[in-house]
């Protein structure tokens, strides 16, 4: 069994193993991390394609060159779309021109198999269409992925294949290349068919790595953020009270804290339904987050009550926050909802946490026993 034959058997079982393996992880994590399912079929799709290269001289010219080389082609472009849907953009080319790329291609094999044979430029083509796609890939995964060391080995990987096409098309170009066949034993050829063996699994493995990162990321936010309103939860936002607490006694800044209360909710929730309801809560926390900073923190304290931490601010400028809140009331629709607040300042080392959260919610329950839609400070 000559080199070329053991790299491209090699190759094969090594993209099947792959594709296994993000197959079965694309089944596993949540539905929202997308994507590994079009990178687990890229690899299978390259995967099935090298058994036709390897069949070479034992089966039709349309098969073993132009199909195998659609196969390949077709894996990098099913690889470029899963990265697309792992970063969450949307494809912006549309699918007629796709169709049209893959025809163009298909095309020139054919010219280049059957009308004007040529090794060179079949490798030429391959090289250059799929130095288009790598390079896409390459693009989307450093600019719209985090810096993370997944993002990192597959940026690795992805250069190395770009690095390997186009020292391919500048040897073709200065004929220092002459290619006879998939089976040439030159070096060069060994060394362009063995990269795709070691950056497939390298690939593969920078995929677990981005998904298990962002599994991570989900879980974190799930345990810091309200589901419904994409506000701090309660635990989240005694922390960073906590936190915003221990500055203020380090560096002795002001802080002010406001908790909100939804007026009449559960008469909402019963008159007009629970979705409804949920509605409300997701419009206030919407109109809330426009008034505050992005240093203020907003919480969904519990049911319909709110928490925002105010950092640096005394009571007179919570004060005219509480005021812009209050005014950001919805009258005049289906279902018109307005807030009541009360108001707390840190006073210094004498105070406490338990103390500070206490006269907010003091001034809360004056706030609603005195008509409510207004703010009360203690």
């Amino acid at each position: 069994m000559n080199a070329p034959l053991i790299i491209l058997v090699t190759s094969f079982f090594v993209a099947l193993t792959m594709a296994g393996v993000l197959f079965i992880i694309s089944h596993t994590y949540p539905k929202s991390i997308r994507g590994l399912a079009d990178w687990s079929w890229g690899l299978l799709t390259m995967g099935l394609g090298l058994p036709l290269f390897i069949a070479r001289n034992h089966i039709p010219d349309l098969f073993s060159i132009v199909l195998a080389n659609l196969m390949i082609l077709g894996g990098f472009m099913l690889m470029n779309a899963g990265i697309r849907k792992f970063s969450g953009i949307e494809a912006r080319i549309r699918t007629v021109w796709l169709f049209g790329f893959v025809v163009v291609f298909a095309v020139l094999f054919a010219w280049f198999t059957y009308v004007h044979p040529s090794v060179a430029m079949r490798v030429a083509t391959l090289n250059l269409f799929s130095l288009v796609v790598i390079s896409d890939q390459l693009r989307v995964v450093l600019k719209e992925l985090p810096r993370t060391a997944g993002r990192n080995i597959l940026s690795v990987s992805l250069t190395i294949l770009i690095g390997a096409r186009v020292v391919r098309l500048v040897s073709l170009l200065f004929g220092i290349d002459q290619p006879t066949g998939v089976f040439d034993p030159s070096l060069l050829q060994l060394t362009y068919l063995a990269i795709p063996s070691i950056m497939i699994p390298l690939g593969t493995i920078s995929l677990v790595m981005l998904a298990s990162e962002k599994l991570h990321q989900n879980l974190e936010f799930t345990s810091r953020y309200d589901d419904l309103t994409q506000c701090l939860n309660k635990r989240a936002a005694m922390e960073a009270l906590n936190q915003e607490i221990a500055r203020a006694k380090r560096n002795g800044n002001k802080l002010s804290i406001m908790l909100i209360d939804l007026d009449n909710f559960k008469n909402i929730n019963d008159t007009h339904g629970h979705l409804e309801g949920d509605k409300v809560l997701v419009d206030f926390s919407r109109r809330a987050k426009t008034f505050l900073r992005e240093t203020d923190q907003l919480s969904r304290f519990g049911g319909d009550e709110f928490m925002v931490v105010l950092p640096d601010t005394a009571l007179a400028q919570a004060a005219l926050i509480a005021g812009r809140l209050n005014a950001a009331r919805r009258e005049n629709e289906s279902i018109a909802w307005s807030v009541s607040i009360g108001l707390s300042e840190w006073l210094g080392q004498v105070d406490s946490q338990a103390a500070l959260l206490n006269r907010a919610d003091q001034a809360l329950y004056k706030s609603k026993a005195s008509g409510r839609n207004q703010t009360q400070a203690i």
